[in-house]
């Protein structure tokens, strides 16, 4: 058995397909039964697509329908918008709630598709110098020993911890988890809640946003700083017990929680809360003794046995007592590990 194709000749492709009428009766009955009970404007709305062919056929359409239809297509157009922006609404509280934004920080969020949002940190410039690092006080713990001279660049340094205001931009804007601020408020007290992983990915942003490299600072520039360089302070800012809470915050005067940064007086650079509030991340990895430390301001990564799969932070936090505050202090805690004690602030090379 064969089948043969049917063969269409060229008028019968050029021929237009034949639209079917639709049948305006029942419409036109709808339309006068409102209009006669004075709901004209919205009884028997039509249909997009029936609203479409009724535009395509070429029936004569009665004073009624011709009234009607405009009508209807402005009643489908507002219930539409309406509708839509319901959808938006539930869709957009349903984002901010996976989120967790707040209005405020939804909104950074809108304008970080149109704009930079940044705001950079305030820098420092520390003079060069040199100072002893480690054990000055003699303390005796061997994580502090040897004590042996640094000599530092001058570089610039983080006037204050950076703070939530400015790390929650960075998130935002890079679409990252926000810190968790344990309801102490956000704003201007330190981020917290920060790994050394998180801290290195701020400065990378940053430094790409600028065109001006920022990064952490290495361990001794920290000491160097916070120690005021050749004045050998043991606290950021002084060298008596009696006047650490003039410098820091620590056990005694934090009620257990971070504080705004700026709150207590600078050291002799200009730097403030560098004892207490926060731990800072700084650049180097673990080592559990000062044997074969760079002496040149450098970090300290994999020689002599550094485990640079953890990092070390200074300055001690705003739950601990002066002994734990001293610009010697230092642990070392996995770069990936997250405190609500943990910050850090940024340093910069100084331009040739």
């Amino acid at each position: 058995m064969s089948f043969v194709l049917p063969v269409m000749d060229s008028a019968q492709r050029r021929r237009p397909v034949q639209e079917v009428p639709i049948d305006c009766t029942h419409r036109e009955r709808w339309v006068k039964k409102g209009a006669e009970e004075g709901r004209f404007w919205h009884y028997g709305l039509a249909l997009a697509q029936e609203d479409r062919e009724y535009g395509r056929t070429e029936i004569s359409l009665t004073e009624a329908m011709k009234k009607h239809l405009p009508t209807n297509r402005r009643v489908r157009q507002v219930f539409n918008g309406a509708l839509a922006a319901i959808v938006l609404l539930v869709l957009g509280t349903s984002w901010l709630w996976h989120k967790g934004y707040t209005i405020d920080q939804a909104a950074l969020k809108l304008q970080s598709f149109f704009v930079s949002i940044l705001v950079p940190p305030q820098m420092v410039q520390v003079a060069a110098g040199s100072f002893q690092m480690g054990d000055v006080e003699k303390l005796g713990e061997s994580w502090r020993n040897p004590v042996h001279p640094v000599t530092i660049k001058a570089f610039k340094l983080g006037k204050y911890e950076v703070t939530f205001d400015e790390y929650d931009r960075f998130a935002i804007a890079t679409g990252r988890r926000l810190p968790e601020d344990q309801g102490w408020g956000r704003g201007s007290r330190p981020v917290m809640n920060v790994s050394w992983d998180d801290a290195k990915a701020y400065a990378a942003w940053l430094s790409a946003q600028t065109g001006t490299r920022y990064r952490l600072p290495t361990e001794s520039e920290w000491e160097y700083a916070a120690r005021s360089g050749d004045r050998q302070e043991q606290w950021a800012g002084t060298s008596e017990e009696s006047q650490v809470g003039a410098y820091a915050i620590f056990t005694d005067n934090s009620g257990s929680r971070t504080a705004e940064i700026g709150t207590k007086k600078q050291n002799s650079f200009g730097l403030y809360d560098l004892s207490g509030n926060v731990w800072e991340w700084v650049e180097d990895c673990a080592h559990s003794a000062y044997d074969g430390a760079p002496q040149d301001g450098t970090a300290w990564l994999e020689a002599h046995g550094g485990h640079c799969g953890a990092r070390v932070l200074r300055g001690g936090s705003c739950y601990l007592t002066p002994g734990f505050l001293r610009a010697s202090i230092r642990i070392w805690l996995y770069a990936s590990h997250r405190g609500l004690n943990i910050g850090f602030r940024l340093a910069q090379d100084m331009q040739p």
